[in-house]
């Protein structure tokens, strides 16, 4: 096998390299739709959530656009480098991957760097990027809730054409598994979503950490924005929900959801607990009590804001708090998901099951 004089290598091994740099964005980035069967996700004309399951089916494109870049030319810079140093294939291979690895946690930025050289720019390039990304994910989870609904009400009429003996029992069985397969098909999609929603929020997360620090009064800005955001000081002051909120035993968007308040609803600020920022421990009615994200409440008396809250600034800390609210929307879809996998595996697509919903409004948000 010929060599090439300055390498010392085979040429077919460095083609090969090349190769792998190309292929690598597919496994750094997590590959394209296929990975979770969105080739296979299709929509049949006489599915009676075919609408609900469309919407869900169109946010792929987005989800799966070029943020892995980044993977492809860090691999292509790794190879070369471990080439360099190591002067051989295997040294090759191995700089390739780790440039993968770097060149995907980084390379949105990166990207977003080379294309914005005033720091000005940039931060307003990402801003408006985090923000769209917001749009979209609430958009999902809202989508992915509509289309949860669909099924369980699709089942809920084929009971009722049972118990009316319009459906035989085997019929009615027939058509609740197609049901439930169809849904579980829906969940296997929308954890695919959230999944490359997780890879592109980890790239948004560590742009703003890079945009942070070449801004040294950011987190300074940042920690007065989050002290005027209204919480609970424990004065026993009514607070009243802006919109349908989740009580939880935990200040935290995992921890276990104890009651759900409506538009409206007074609770009062609780004694004690834990201290968390942006969470308000609080106290019901019934006196139980629990923590409520903190950006969900107001005091009484005071004016409901608007139904689309006033965005951050265009500045470091505006990026900071779009990236902290996308970790938190990113966790509402997850919550979404998890729920909906719950309710596949129960009884709400047996006959003998009941269907169980979520109060009005609740399921599409957390703290988001």
């Amino acid at each position: 096998m010929r060599q090439d004089r300055n390498w010392g290598a085979p040429l077919p091994a460095v083609a090969m390299v090349g190769l792998l740099a190309f292929a690598l964005p597919g496994c750094a980035g997590g590959g394209g739709p296929s990975i979770f069967g969105g080739s296979s996700y299709s929509v049949a004309s006489d599915d009676a959530c075919a609408q609900q399951r469309q919407a869900l089916k169109s946010f792929q494109d987005y989800f799966f656009a070029s943020m892995v870049q980044g993977a492809a030319l860090g691999a292509g810079a790794g190879a070369l480098l471990g080439y360099g140093l190591g002067g051989n294939a295997q040294s090759a291979l191995i700089g390739a991957g780790t440039g993968a690895i770097a060149g995907g946690m980084t390379g949105y930025y990166l990207a977003k760097q080379k294309a914005n050289n005033d720091p000005v720019a940039l931060t307003n390039s990402v801003y408006q990027d985090v923000s769209q990304e917001n749009t979209k994910i609430a958009a999902v989870c809202v989508t992915f809730a509509q289309l949860k609904d669909c099924r369980l009400h699709t089942a809920e009429g084929v009971k009722a054409d049972f118990q009316a003996k319009r459906l035989s029992r085997e019929d009615a069985q027939g058509k609740l598994q197609k049901i439930r397969a169809l849904f579980l098909e829906d969940v296997t999609f929308a954890e695919g979503l959230g999944s490359k929603i997780g890879e592109r929020s980890g790239e948004y997360e560590n742009a703003s950490n890079q945009i942070m620090q070449v801004d040294p009064s950011a987190r300074q800005t940042l920690a007065a924005r989050q002290a005027q955001s209204p919480r609970s000081s424990g004065g026993g002051a009514t607070l009243v929900a802006n919109e349908a909120a989740r009580v939880r035993a935990e200040p935290s968007t995992s921890g276990r959801q104890v009651a759900a308040l409506a538009p409206g609803e007074a609770v009062t600020p609780a004694s004690g607990g834990k201290a968390a920022a942006d969470w308000t421990h609080v106290q019901l009615k019934d006196g139980r009590t629990g923590y409520v994200s903190s950006g969900l409440l107001r005091p009484a008396g005071t004016a409901a804001p608007a139904a689309a809250s006033a965005p951050p600034p265009h500045d470091a800390a505006g990026v900071a708090q779009l990236t902290e609210s996308n970790q938190l929307k990113r966790k509402a879809l997850t919550d979404e998901v998890a729920q909906a996998k719950t309710d596949a595996s129960g009884s709400a697509f047996e006959l003998s099951g009941a269907i169980s919903r979520a109060p009005p409004g609740l399921g599409r948000r957390d703290a988001a």
